[in-house]
């Protein structure tokens, strides 16, 4: 079985409009799982510690960071202050 290598893959799959709207719809979701793990390194927390602080468990935490579990507005008011952050939560410009 030939591989293709990823490179060239995803020039072709970044040419289907269909991919792109796909990507660009789960974007949102992955941006609050960056700013989550953003937050938390910044704050020099495990997400074992982080976990602790907010009175939940790792694997949610590793379920956040990962864009599989989607926060509430009450579980990021809980990271904000577990991190010394402040929520700030923004609509922009399309």
């Amino acid at each position: 079985m030939s591989m293709i290598p990823f490179k060239q893959a995803s020039k072709k799959w970044f040419k289907s409009k269909k991919f792109r709207e796909a990507l660009n719809a789960i974007e949102p979701e992955y941006a609050v799982a960056a700013a989550l793990i953003e937050a938390r390194m910044k704050a020099k927390l495990s997400q074992k510690k982080l976990a602790e602080l907010m009175k939940t468990t790792q694997p949610m935490i590793a379920r956040m960071e990962s864009g599989r579990q989607p926060p509430s507005t009450a579980t990021l008011l809980k990271i904000a202050k577990a991190t010394g952050t402040r929520l700030e939560i923004r609509f922009v410009d399309a």
